[in-house]
């Protein structure tokens, strides 16, 4: 018996023998094993009112009565403990009293009988009662999950907002006291004017660059304008400028344009996945593949980083740790009727890998971004 079996047996047995429901089983089977003993060796008065079991050879109707309590009891586990008592108790009784074929047939129908119907109702309830909890797990999940993306977006645009409002707004200011104090000076002097058209010029330069990067942050135009590929490039020299991972992109197939889910799609889980490299790995290098395939692509990015255990990497702690790259790449891969798997182990890097499909389900035609699913796991 595997390991794993024979503790859940032990727990069992640990668990049903303190109960006062097996002592009361226990002492049924007791009594009636005794009954027996008198009733097959004396045959006394009492024999007329089991007349059903004299004619068809039967010995042990009577423990159905502490089978069936401890099955109501104790369900699975005292089914199991009763019927295994009542066989060891009811044997020597079968050996002697069974007078044929049929006769052992009868008794042993008896007794297997009841114990299998119980058996199969019992598993049947228990598979019942784990898919209820795990429909509620999902559903507690689903909604929390949707609480932290409304989180999300709500603190990605306070993040926007502070930013317009420190930032931008200060830089305009800026921008506009130079300009008034530019057009207030005295006599034209192009000596003394020139210093501050300069500064104008070079702050009006550093607000662009910032409110591109902002527009960048929320969507690339280049993803729109040039597609997949070329985001995905555009994403990878960021990360390397920015990290200093070196990453690459690899692509195999004919490339070109897809439907515009399927390559929000994309984009987002290469984003939040060289993200995560960056974040986390303590990766040297990266590479970002894509495979064009007529009716799929395939998505993979993998590092040579520290790696992770992936069975503590479940979306509910994930979702309960408020961190959402995880759940937010499974949702958009299951919006597109697509799989994603991550295979990591601790010192041998990650590889995350999606598989969209090209046709969309009708459910995703005008699926649009969401700026909450990106949040960093």
């Amino acid at each position: 018996m595997p390991s794993s079996a024979a503790a859940r047996l032990k727990e069992h047995v640990r668990q049903t023998l303190p109960s006062k429901h097996w002592w009361v089983t226990m002492a049924l089977v007791v009594i009636i094993t005794i009954f027996y003993w008198q009733f097959c060796d004396s045959r006394f008065s009492l024999t007329q009112y089991f007349f059903f079991e004299l004619r068809n050879d039967l010995v042990g109707v009577l423990y159905l009565i502490p089978f069936v309590y401890a099955t109501l009891t104790l369900r699975l586990s005292g089914a199991i403990a009763s019927w295994l008592l009542i066989c060891a108790v009811a044997a020597p009784r079968l050996a002697r009293y069974s007078l044929g074929l049929d006769s052992s047939v009868h008794n042993a129908a008896n007794l297997s009988v009841p114990f299998l119907i119980a058996l199969v109702v019992l598993l049947e309830m228990r598979w019942r009662e784990r898919h209820r909890q795990l429909m509620i797990e999902r559903e507690n999940e689903r909604r929390m999950q949707i609480e932290r993306v409304f989180a999300a977006q709500e603190s990605e645009r306070q993040r926007i907002s502070q930013g317009l409002h420190d930032d931008v707004l200060q830089r305009l200011l800026s921008i506009a006291y130079m300009a008034e104090s530019l057009g207030t000076a005295g006599p034209w002097d192009p000596a003394s004017i020139q210093p501050q058209s300069f500064a104008i010029r070079d702050e009006s330069i550093r607000l662009s660059d910032e409110l591109r990067r902002l527009s960048y942050d929320l969507r690339p135009s280049i993803l729109d304008n040039l597609g997949l590929l070329p985001a995905v490039n555009w994403l990878c020299v960021r990360m390397r400028n920015e990290s200093g991972i070196n990453t690459r992109v690899v692509t195999r197939g004919e490339t070109r344009r897809l439907p515009d889910a399927v390559e929000t799609a994309a984009f987002r889980i290469a984003q939040e996945a060289l993200h995560n490299v960056a974040r986390h790995s303590q990766a040297t290098e990266t590479v970002v593949s894509l495979l064009f395939n007529p009716d799929h692509i395939v998505l993979e990015v993998s590092d040579n980083g520290v790696g992770f255990s992936p069975g503590h990497a479940t979306t509910t702690r994930a979702v309960l740790d408020g961190h959402l790259g995880l759940s937010g790449m499974k949702e958009r891969v299951a919006s597109l009727q697509g799989n994603l798997t991550i295979r990591s182990r601790p010192n041998e890097g990650t590889r995350v890998r999606a598989r969209l499909p090209v046709k969309l389900p009708p459910h995703a035609e005008a699926a649009g971004d969401n700026p909450g699913l990106r949040t960093a796991a």
